[in-house]
């Protein structure tokens, strides 16, 4: 035995031998240090994301409010008051053009001619009914119409003052800056002082010599000649000026006294609404002497009657409501943030009043988010369970893959399939005379709430699949072992054992699902239909039939048109944060779902 037997072997392991060593640290110690910043990065990206939703959007609340004291300050709200009235009876004469229309259908059915049908529907019975009904608000409407131009008229004289007294303080501050000697001319600056001197040479063209000066000044300025005393006297001079003819221009708008153009006729208002209200109950004794021959018909028209009468009854409610209506009444911060939480109109752009309510968003998300969730969670789930449990190797190579392929189509070309193939099919099948019998066939929008559910369902099924199928295979096998060593057959082994084994991963996984549906923004932003109303739930299953709007939707699409730092502006981002909570609050219920049943099962 040679003494090089006799030496001790290095039994090191072979991979000790190949680590690298950069800058003193090992492999492992740069691989932990790696995934350690990536970790970091992204809870700093988080806080940032956080940070940057809550600065934008917490401007909200103050400007809403103020524009809520814009709107009763200048008798706005006192406006809409009376448009109440307008609106119900604009309803009603809509239900009585229904019936109007019903009847002609009806009297085309029984084979009458053209001439028998206006014969019988414009008699002069008919005529003073139906054409009598329209024409009884019209006082009504243009007394609404006047005073809702005066509060309009208040309204933009002190929006435009707001606007001009902004550009006071601008140049107020301009003027301080200027007249410190160590003020340069920035580029901005300077190509401003350029215009107001043309300006300048234009108003003193028959003075040769202030001509002459000017010109020779506005030479130097675009050679990038500095500012010395005599150019900054002038600079200053210009600058004063126009701070004087902004000055002027501010009409100071007094609301006490201006309110008055829009309150100071409610006496006669009042005697519109008794006029009205008298000739209404004319039109209604004169129905009684039309021929509807119809039961269903003369059921609607004591229907009509009956509106009417409630029509009636509200008038001494809304005297009252006019007669204490308060402008000065206070308009709390927390105001702005109800009608936002609670408000049922989203409206921008209006020449009267701006609405920002969520209302109609957040149903519309959440609508859609349960018709896609009413597919994806059955097939996502089945699909789950058999490719675990039921399938053959061969179906399971064929499902897996194809299904979670479905995650790789970008969401436009989903959205883009929604518009030209699922949405006209569905319209066209609704069109087909053996369903004609459905209450709500045959639709008339192609893109609505079902056409975007059932392509979000298309987004999320791979989403619940593989993480269901997931949850599914960490059961540990003993347990399906036991089972069917006591007798259980596979599929009562599989629904009896394996899946409520796995219920807390399959919850979790339909959250998750429910998360990747509510925030998705193209689809619905193409296939909803993009109308902002809360859905008629009224009309049953035809809701689901409906176009609605989405809190993804609202942002994309209007983002790109705002003013930066405008109440608009600042609403969009206060819905990118309730989006923000509710997606929060869904992952964290997931989380919770899940520890929970693993408390249990321990």
């Amino acid at each position: 035995m040679s003494t090089e037997d006799l030496q001790p072997k290095d039994t090191s392991p072979e991979f000790s031998k190949r680590r690298v060593v950069l800058f003193g640290k090992d492999t492992d110690s740069i691989i932990k240090g790696f995934f350690g910043c990536t970790a970091t990065v992204a809870i700093v990206v988080l806080f940032l994301i956080t940070l940057f939703l809550i600065k934008e959007g917490s401007g909200f609340v103050g400007q809403y409010q103020t524009s809520l004291k814009q709107y009763r300050l200048s008798g706005l709200e006192y406006v809409d008051i009376l448009k109440e009235r307008r609106e119900d009876h604009t309803a009603l004469m809509q239900y009585l053009s229904d019936i109007k229309a019903e009847w002609i259908n009806l009297l085309k059915k029984e084979g009458l001619t053209q001439q028998a049908i206006f014969k019988k529907v414009m008699s002069p019975e008919s005529k003073a009914v139906f054409l009598g009904y329209s024409r009884t608000s019209s006082d009504l409407r243009r007394f609404i119409k006047d005073k809702m131009d005066a509060a309009i008229e208040i309204r933009d004289q002190q929006i435009t003052n707001d606007n001009l007294q902004e550009t006071l303080n601008n140049y107020a501050k301009k003027i301080t800056e200027v007249e410190d000697y160590s003020f340069k001319l920035s580029e901005e600056d300077r190509a401003e002082f350029i215009l107001k001197l043309k300006e300048k040479v234009r108003a003193q063209s028959f003075d040769a010599d202030k001509l002459e000066t000017s010109k020779g000044l506005i030479e130097g300025l675009k050679s990038g000649v500095a500012l010395d005393t005599k150019s900054r006297e002038i600079y200053l001079s210009l600058l004063r000026d126009e701070f004087l003819a902004t000055e002027n221009r501010i009409q100071p708008v007094i609301f006490e006294k201006s309110i008055l153009k829009v309150t100071n006729e409610q006496q006669r208002y009042f005697e519109i609404l008794n006029t009205l209200e008298a000739d209404m109950k004319a039109i209604l004794l004169k129905s009684d002497s039309i021929e509807l021959d119809n039961n269903n018909l003369e059921s609607r028209m004591e229907r009509f009657k009956e509106l009417n009468a409630l029509f009636f009854t509200s008038i001494p409610e809304h005297k009252t409501q006019i007669k204490e209506w308060d402008q000065n009444a206070a308009v709390p911060l927390s105001k702005s943030l109800s009608s936002f939480l609670t408000g049922k109109d989203w409206i921008t752009a209006s020449d009267q009043q701006d609405w920002y309510g969520i209302l109609p968003l957040l149903c519309g998300s959440l609508i859609i988010s349960f018709v896609a969730l009413c597919i994806a969670v059955p097939l996502g789930v089945g699909a789950a369970i058999y490719t675990n449990q039921i399938s053959s190797p061969l179906e399971q190579n064929l499902i897996k893959p194809y299904i979670e392929f479905i995650s790789a189509v970008p969401s436009v070309v989903i959205g883009f399939f929604g518009v030209v193939v699922l949405g006209e099919a569905m319209r066209g099948l609704s069109q087909l005379e053996f369903l004609a019998w459905v209450p709500f066939f045959p639709i008339q929008e192609r893109l609505n709430t079902l056409t975007a559910g059932c392509l979000l369902a298309l987004m999320a099924i791979p989403t619940i699949y593989t993480l269901a199928e997931d949850a599914i295979n960490n059961i540990p096998k003993h347990l399906k072992e036991a089972s069917l060593a006591i007798g259980a057959t596979p599929l009562q082994t599989t629904f009896r054992v394996i899946v409520p084994s796995a219920l807390s991963g399959i919850i979790s996984a339909i959250m998750l699902g429910f998360g990747r549906v509510i925030g998705e923004t193209m689809v619905v932003l193409l296939c909803a239909g993009n109308r902002i109303k809360i859905p008629e739930f009224s009309d049953g299953l035809g809701v689901f039939f409906q176009p609605v709007h989405t809190m993804t939707g609202i942002i994309a699409q209007e983002m790109g048109e705002v003013v930066r730092g405008s109440v608009h502006y600042r609403a969009l981002f206060m819905v990118g944060i309730v989006l923000f909570i509710a997606s929060l609050i869904i992952n964290v219920s997931a989380q919770y779902v899940v520890k929970k049943y693993n408390k249990m099962d321990s």
